[in-house]
């Protein structure tokens, strides 16, 4: 019981999930905002650009700031995959969407 233990303290100790919100929202809004500019979809290699230019963002504040560079390249690896796996599927769970939010408010 305490190697499972310290087993979870280790892997929460190891990312910054409060990270992995900040770059997912932030590749939201900018996905959003372009998508309300241009007023077509962004197609999936745009996304990932996005993702990876939001990633090196919060990532530049949060190294200036003082935070540990092998915490910070854990949490970029987690953002895509907390996306995908968790924040995506509750998301869809509540029938949310940029494209559904968007179209809703028009």
């Amino acid at each position: 019981m305490e190697l499972i233990n310290e087993l979870l303290n280790t892997t929460i100790n190891s990312f910054d999930f409060g990270y992995c919100v900040t770059v997912n929202v932030l590749t939201y809004i900018i996905i959003k905002t372009i998508t309300d500019i241009i007023g077509k979809d962004v197609k999936k290699w745009q996304k990932r650009c996005i993702l990876l230019i939001s990633i090196i963002l919060v990532s530049s504040i949060y190294f200036i700031v003082g935070t540990d560079t092998k915490l910070l390249l854990n949490s970029s690896i987690l953002a895509p995959i907390c996306w995908s796996w968790i924040f995506r599927p509750i998301f869809k769970y509540f029938g949310l969407d940029y494209k559904k939010i968007n179209n809703t408010l028009q």
